[in-house]
């Protein structure tokens, strides 16, 4: 794709004569606007502004390696989006006034500076991880080194960001995001810059213009669509085009003396709070991201002499690991995860990961005196940029190929003590067709019909009641027939419906389900038993509201208490329809089942002794004592117990004591040689066998 960008960019290559008009932006302006403000004062190097890469790569390292020491820094990147935009743009105003300004060579040099280490370092993540990874876990590493190679890793990121999504630990090459998106502003800007300067557009108000929308967009859509704000180029070129209309507007140039060292440090200051501010949680970037875009943008404005860029941006030692700024990024983020992944649910010791960013120090500066200077620097041969692409598309063909084959099916983890094939869900579908209509309602979500006879049994929740709901089919007599309705990430509630997106969903689509759902079941006279079972994700921390103004009769009643009214009065319509109604507590939750086996890399000597993980197998330490299995429910247990104050006919069916070991008082992930668990929290089919073993005779015939 690169190689067809470079000669497509001969289309927009031209060269200006000196003396000569070609846009907004003449020689005399073009070098006001690249003087003091960019990289080079006439050419000249910047040490400050590797110095405040040292400073954002260090922030991001230290987020993913002690989150609680520095919660907001991954604000790092946001400095790293600036800094790119105002540079690249300041090289290409700076090559237009000298009257050289061609996309092709511009493009070439990209190549030449991002693809080798990228290539490098997801060549070694695939070797590293064919040790470490179980197949599943390789499969989606094959997704991203495909999508790292395409740099549009920022676009998988935000279709993953969903309910199926893996925990962020796990996936080695989920930072290249950032990467990707500062890729994607290396595509569009150039163009765009160099056509406003062809058509004599002005370049600066279109820069303006850009990033007027993108701020709005980011600010507009952050509360709603999260996900997309955080990972799409619309709403994140701005912090690129703040650096660019840095290096593009006349007037700024660095304030002499005493303003310029007041600029210096308020822009460090901003920088250094944005790190300590943020948290992951919040809505970010929205209006956040402004504390490390202008505490950045300042830093740049304030030029190379003011105090804060002098005195401590410019250090040697600062400046040598802004060089190396680039590789360091790439290297530790996979030598992290693999490491998490490596030390499953047990905390990796702090000894450790300290130890992995010296790892990666070491490796970045390797990457940088070998690899990077035989070709980023020397005379500009063909090769040095055929070589990093046929680099790149290999391994993003070897990677679509993994995925392709399922991460290699045979590499599935492994487990002395239990069958690692039993941590699956969905045997009994050969018992149902997935459809549940009713008369002509038909359900979007959750949607499974016994096919053997009509159901008398409903299961009605969320992906927790799936999991159940193959247990139950399989173990009932083939004349008690089930219907499976409900939606991930929703409650079953009647007049009350959540207000905050689960995920990635739309909570007007869970509050529409719910009525259909409820209406369905009330008509249908064939179905006497109702089962709820949901988890308490779903309904303790997300907000909600009465649905409508008219069913408000608690006035600002806090979540647990709307929670309460949702599911009794759900429970009332079905008891007042004549259905026995049952309520399942949730099921201990442990961790994703593929974190708990071994791995072939625990072999290796000394990883288990640095990961203090002693001699007992994965699946043992993912355990769960049941006196922290009782407190991860006690919050929704206190609200069903109120119900079934109120409603002595209504069951509930608590599954701990089918699913946890009396005599140890744990809560395992494998027992009797299989696992309990399927994906994340839910059950596997093993264990939905054993709750419907101990629920059915709990029910009427």
């Amino acid at each position: 794709m690169w190689i067809y960008l470079v000669r497509f960019s001969n289309f927009f290559s031209f060269t200006t004569r000196p003396g000569r008009k070609d846009g907004p932006l003449d020689r005399t302006e073009a070098s006001r606007a690249t003087g003091t403000l960019a990289t080079t004062e006439a050419g000249r190097y910047r040490s400050d502004i590797d110095g405040l890469r040292a400073l954002a790569v260090w922030a991001v390292l230290v987020f993913h390696a002690f989150p609680t020491a520095l919660p907001g820094g991954f604000a790092g990147v946001d400095i790293f989006f600036v800094i790119s935009g105002f540079l690249i743009t300041a090289i290409l105003a700076r090559e237009h006034a000298h009257g050289r300004l061609r996309l092709r060579r511009f493009y070439a040099r990209r190549v030449r500076r991002i693809f080798p280490a990228l290539a490098l370092v997801l060549a070694a993540t695939y070797g590293l991880a064919w040790f470490v990874m179980n197949a599943a876990e390789f499969k989606h590493l094959g997704k991203h080194m495909a999508a790292g190679a395409g740099f549009v890793s920022n676009w998988v990121s935000w279709n993953e960001a969903g309910y199926f999504d893996r925990d962020a630990a796990s996936k080695p090459l989920l930072h290249l995001w950032s990467l990707a998106i500062e890729e994607q502003f290396y595509l569009v800007w150039p163009l765009v810059f160099t056509l406003a300067l062809r058509w004599r557009r002005a370049a600066v108000t279109l820069c303006a213009a850009m990033l007027v929308l993108s701020i709005a967009a980011n600010i507009w859509l952050v509360g709603e669509h999260a996900a997309a704000t955080f990972f799409l180029p619309p709403t994140r070129f701005w912090e690129l085009l703040a650096g660019a209309m840095l290096a593009l507007s006349p007037s700024a140039r660095p304030a002499p003396g005493s303003k310029a060292d007041t600029l210096s440090i308020a822009g460090l200051t901003l920088c250094i709070l944005s790190f300590l501010l943020l948290r992951p949680e919040f809505a970010f970037p929205g209006w956040w991201a402004l504390l490390p875009v202008l505490g950045t943008s300042a830093l740049l404005a304030a030029g190379p002499q003011s105090w804060a860029n002098r005195t401590l941006l410019a250090r040697p030692l600062a400046v040598w690991m802004g060089r190396i700024s680039y590789p360091l990024y790439l290297w530790h983020w996979p030598l992290l995860s693999l490491t998490f992944i490596l030390a499953g649910p047990q905390p990796v010791p702090a000894g450790v990961r300290g130890a992995i960013l010296g790892a990666s120090v070491m490796l970045a500066w390797l990457t940088t005196a070998v690899i990077e200077a035989r070709f980023r620097f020397g005379p500009p041969h063909m090769a040095k940029v055929v070589v990093p692409c046929l680099a790149l598309l290999s391994i993003g063909f070897v990677g679509s190929r993994v995925y392709e084959r399922d991460g290699f099916s045979f590499r599935r983890g492994s487990d002395a003590q239990a069958d690692v094939a039993t941590a699956s869900l969905g045997q009994g579908k050969e018992f149902v067709r997935q459809d549940c209509a009713t008369g002509s309602q038909k359900f979007p979500g959750l949607c499974a019909t016994d096919r053997r006879t009509p159901p008398h049994f409903a299961v009605w929740g969320d992906s927790k009641a799936e999991a159940l709901f193959w247990g139950l089919v399989r173990r009932s007599a083939p004349d008690q027939g089930w219907m499976l309705l409900g939606m991930r990430g929703c409650a079953p509630m009647s007049g009350v419906e959540r207000t905050s997106a689960f995920l990635r969903d739309r909570p007007q689509d869970c509050a529409q389900a719910n009525r259909d759902i409820l209406q369905a079941l009330i008509s249908d006279r064939s179905i006497h038993t109702v089962l709820l079972a949901f988890t308490d994700r779903d309904t303790i921390g997300p907000r909600f509201a009465y649905s409508s103004p008219r069913e408000n009769i608690i006035p600002n009643a806090d979540a647990k208490v709307l929670v309460l009214e949702g599911i009794e009065r759900a429970v009332i319509a079905l008891e007042q329809a004549g259905k026995l109604v049952g309520v399942i507590l949730d099921n201990p939750r442990l961790p994703d089942p593929e974190r708990c086996m071994d791995r072939a890399a625990l072999a290796w000597p000394g990883v288990r002794t640095a990961l203090a993980l002693g001699n007992r197998s994965s699946a043992a330490r993912c355990d769960l004592s049941y006196a922290d299995y009782l407190k991860q429910r006690q919050a929704l247990d206190q609200l069903i117990m109120q119900i079934e104050h109120r409603h002595p006919n209504m069951i509930v069916y608590d599954p701990g004591p089918v699913l946890c070991d009396p005599s140890t008082r744990r809560c395992p992930m494998t027992m009797d040689g299989k696992y309990l668990y399927s994906y994340g929290d839910h059950v596997s089919d093993f264990a939905n066998g054993r709750m419907a073993d101990a629920l059915l005779p709990l029910l009427p015939n």
